[in-house]
Parts: C-alpha cells; structure tokens; sequence
C-alpha cells in the first residue's frame, strides 16, 4: 500500500463506527433541547365527593351560576376488564377508563422454552388516561361497560349539573385500538372544556436487553404531513438539560406549537403510536432517567398528544377521535397500518445526511425484505443473512473486480515507479508526482482502487446495522451457536474478565480480515510501504474487533461471510493466475 493511501485507508475504518454515532454529535445542534421548566402537575386530587369545580369545567358567560351538585362517592375499588384477539390480550382499568397492561401474545418475554409472552406494563402510569381535567385522571374511577361480542368497552362519567364523559375502545384484528372520546354537554349553559392530554404507556427496556454504546434503544417519534419525521431518541439525553433532572415532562422546541400527525414511543422490539384522526393535537416528552451511573440514561418513555382549550355549546357535545398502535415494530404490520406509521424502524435518514436518504430508505427496505423472503425458503435467519450477503457480493461484484484489476495493474507497474523514484528521488517530490500520476494515466491504474469495495460496502453496512438493529425477526432467532442474532453472542456472560463475555463471530471476522489481506495483492515496494502494509494488516483487524465485539450477531455475521466470500474470490482468481502462468 503505497504511503498516500494510508490516510484514507484509516479515515475508512474510522467512518465505519463513527457514521452511528454522528448523528449524536452532529444532529444535536440542530435540535437544541431547552431546559425544562419544572412541570406543571394536571390536578389529581378529586373533587370533594365529585364535584365539578370550575378549575376543570369552567362555564362561558352562564345567564346564572350553574348550582354544582355532588355526585355519589365512586367506588374505590378498580374495575378491569379485557380486550383480546390472537394477536394481543388489553388488561383495561375502570381508574382513568385506560390500559393497564398489554400482552403480546405472538412473542415470548425470554428465549426460554416455556416463557410467559411480552406483557408491556402501564400499571404505575395508565395508558390513555386523561390528565387536566378533574374526574378522568388516572386515580379516578368511571363506569366500565363491556360490548357484548367482546370487540370493544365503553366507560362513561357523568357529572351532576349535565356534563357526561364516553369513552369507546375497539380492538381491531391486529394490533390497532380505535378510540372515541365525547364530551357531552346536556345543560343549558356553554362551557369549556379545558387543555387535555394523553400519553402512551412508559416504554421501558426488555428485561433481557444488552444494551449497546452509541445506539438509542429508547425512543421517542413524532411526524407531522410537512416535516415528515423526527426521531427524538437520539437527542432524548439533552432535553434534561443541565440541571439532570430525575425526570422530564417537556416538548422539544422545535415542536413548540407544532401539530402533529402522529407521536410513538418505543423500545428495541416494541412500539405505540398515537394517532389522532384530525391533526389537532401537540406533542410532549415524558421520560425518567436512571439513578446511577455518569451522564443521562433513560430508563423510560412516553409521548403524549396535547389538546387545547375547546369551548363546548350547550346541548352539543365535542369529539376527541384517534387510533392506537402497540405492539411490535414490524415493517410489514406497520405499513399495513398506514399513515406511515413503518417510519419508526428508523430506515428514513435525517439530520446532516437526510441527502443520503434517496439511496439508504430503499436500500434499508430492500435488505429487510430480501431478508424475509430468504428466511421463508429455509426457515433460518443465519442462513437468511448468509445468503443476503453472497447476493450482495454478486450485485457488486463487478466493481470489486474491477477493483482487484486495478491493485493487480498497481503491483505490475511497481518497477516502473521504483525508477522514477530512484530518478527523482527527494530532489524534486513535483515532478515525481507529476510522473507517477502520468503512469497511472497510461497504464490506466486507479491508486485508490483497493479502497472503493470499502466505500462501497459503508452505506450497506449502514443500511444492514439500522435493518438487524430493529428487525424483531431477529429476536431470538438462533443460528449454530448463537442463541440471538439480534444481539452479540454473550458467552459465559460475566464470566470473562475484562469484556464480560465471549463473542466468536468477532474474533472470526478479525482473523477473516486478516487472511484476505495477506491474499490481496500488494503494491509495496519500499520498506516503509513494507512495514506500513504489515502495520495495517494487524492494525484494522484489531480496530474492527474492538468496535464489533458488542455488535448484533447477525451484523458481524454479514462482515464475516463477506470476508470469507471475498477470500474464495481472491483464491480463485489466485489458482487460475498460477495455472495460467504454469
């Protein structure tokens, strides 16, 4: 390897781990997090045996005070009830007409033979309960009247003086909730009804998850039909601000004012978006972070749909209608859903290289698909990925062939640059490099040849990181000896000193790495082009293991089959130079 391409022979290998943290490091400015505020608390406490209080229904211009009458005291004991299909079990509570937990029945909690299925649990922060509006809050209790099919639930409240809340959840066949909400107002006098929200469950981690340095696990998503997506994710750490509160309640301020289309949050497997059916509605952040340790670390998240003030006439009545998602981030499930929902997998890129998004969108949609359908053929995600990366080598096989024509002509050119350095030497570096470049010309050889396959395989890689980073078909998918592809390999968890674990794959691809390059053939002539090459062919390898020894089994297992499909090129073409020479 000649001295020149050194430089970006290491820029190269740095691009490769840097490119998944840079949106970190260069997003962030354009979204700059404001401090938040402390958070001004919905009201919780109960009006005294029910009443509505005119903090929470307050009357435009009454003709005469309304006489505010007391309800019964409501039950203290909670209600639940239940909304089930094959796909997932809802676990409703009578407090706050919400969901108290959801249960995925088609995905087991562990990779264990008789693991109980995923149950995402709202119980410490109801789902869909209301907050700003005395009576519907998440302590507050509310009639539960069930469908007789079983499809759908209907709670109600309704306070004395003529104001009725209903609430209508229906379960669909898949993973989607349609929800309508009416406040009615049966009295003879206008009122309005105050600024509402509601917010998803708390996501939280998987209880098996590993977590990943660079990589946002939890998340964050709003779209709006004009400025499409914002992944809040991967800035969530700077909305606490410099104070780190313990938790935040806040809107990024680029969303101040904004309506929305939609607001998701999100682990790495699971997801629920809230959708209402006209854009009326904000959005805010709610997010707790973990106590110990350095720096920000959610440990939490929920995105809510803020409405505003709406004044209610009287014997009318006003509509508050949307759709629910929760459940798993599946391309498929979620495009099927609509209104673009799939744009959580995160394949769209934003930020700095949102130019980059005409080639990573479809490329990220492409290898999934791909993916899916070798996995349909053979029933295996290893074999799956295997297959996608010999179809990958063939797509650009032309351009490494090309390519290792180009290092072969390089290396058959090295006298010939070794008299003009021996004509010119150090005496005149100009000219030298005026007469390397015109040999290059003539011979048609491209110095940078032997580095394209590596820029070419970038945005692959890229693409393939965001597809295996998110594709919960990967989830417990096992493989030889690996038991979850979307993972590293955790061998002997806790048991290795120093790194915790033993991962093979890695140590696999560095060893790869290393033997198609003492099969590449090498330009070097001087010893410091000698002991440079010799430097590289340990000095990358070693840099590759350091940032893919955490990396999903099913990334490293890419980078290692593409090594090894390019040593059996390399080999092959080596066998038939020999026999031809022979």
């Amino acid at each position: 390897m000649n001295k020149k391409d050194l430089i970006p022979v290491i820029i190269i290998v740095l691009l490769i781990p840097l490119w998944m943290v840079v949106d970190q490091k260069l997003i962030a400015p354009k979204f700059p997090a404001k401090t938040p505020a402390p958070v001004e608390q919905p009201a919780t406490d109960v009006p005294a045996a029910g009443m509505i209080e005119a903090a929470s229904l307050t009357e435009t211009a009454p003709e005469k005070p309304v006489e505010v009458v007391p309800e019964p005291e409501p039950s203290a004991e909670e209600v639940v009830t239940f909304l089930e299909n094959e796909h997932v079990k809802l676990e409703l509570t009578s407090f706050g007409g919400g969901i108290k937990s959801a249960t995925l029945l088609n995905y087991p909690e562990f990779d264990e033979k008789d693991s109980p299925p995923v149950m995402l649990d709202f119980s410490d922060s109801t789902a869909l309960a209301y907050e700003g509006i005395r009576g519907l809050g998440a302590t507050d209790s509310l009639t539960v009247q069930p469908s007789p099919e079983g499809s759908s639930v209907v709670f109600s409240k309704t306070w004395k003086g003529g104001t009725t809340f209903e609430r209508t959840i229906t379960l669909g066949e898949d993973y989607l909730l349609a929800i309508n909400d009416r406040f009615i107002n049966s009295s003879s006098n206008p009122w309005n009804l105050p600024a509402l929200r509601i917010h998803t469950g708390l996501m939280k981690n998987p209880a098996d998850m590993v977590a990943q340095r660079g990589v946002s696990i939890l998340g964050v998503d709003s779209f709006t039909p004009a400025g499409g997506v914002s992944y809040w994710g991967k800035t969530l750490h700077k909305l606490y601000g410099k104070e780190k509160p313990l938790s935040i309640d806040t809107t990024p301020i680029d969303m101040t004012g904004v309506k929305v289309d939609w607001v998701s949050a999100k682990n790495k497997f699971f997801t629920q978006i809230l959708r209402p059916t006209e854009s009326v509605a904000t959005m805010a952040i709610l997010s707790s972070r973990e106590t110990e340790g350095k720096g920000v670390v959610p440990k939490n998240v929920a995105a809510a749909l803020v409405f505003k003030s709406e004044a209610v006439d009287a014997g009318s009545s006003y509509g508050i209608d949307y759709t629910y998602y929760i459940g798993p981030k599946k391309y498929s499930i979620l495009k099927d859903s609509g209104y673009s929902m799939e744009k959580v997998m995160e394949f769209e890129t934003t930020g700095f290289f949102s130019w980059m998004n005409w080639l990573m969108e479809p490329s990220r949609k492409f290898l999934l698909v791909t993916m899916n359908f070798f996995d349909g053929i053979f029933h295996n995600y290893g074999v799956a990925i295997i297959l996608l990366t010999l179809l990958i080598r063939i797509l650009f096989w032309p351009l490494t062939h090309k390519s290792t024509e180009s290092m072969k002509r390089m290396q058959e050119i090295q006298p010939e640059i070794k008299a003009l350095q021996a004509k010119y030497g150090k005496e005149n570096p100009q000219k030298l490099q005026q007469e390397t470049m015109k040999l290059y010309k003539e011979k048609k050889v491209n110095p940078m040849g032997g580095c394209l396959p590596m820029f070419v395989q970038i945005p692959v890689f890229i693409a393939l990181f965001t597809v295996l980073r998110n594709a919960i078909e990967l989830r417990y998918a096992s493989f030889l000896w690996i038991a979850d592809l979307s993972t590293a390999e955790n061998l002997f968890a806790g048991s290795i000193p120093f790194v915790g674990s033993l991962n093979i794959l890695p140590l696999l691809m560095s060893a790869s790495m290393i033997w198609q390059q003492k099969l590449t053939p090498q330009a070097a002539t001087t010893p410091e082009q000698i002991q440079q090459q010799k430097m590289m062919m340990f000095m990358m390898p070693i840099m590759m293991l350091f940032f893919f020894y955490k990396m999903p089994s099913g990334l490293v297992l890419y980078w290692t089959t593409s090594n090894l499909l390019m040593i059996l090129q390399t080999s092959l073409r080596n066998m038939k130079k020999k026999k031809k020479e022979a």
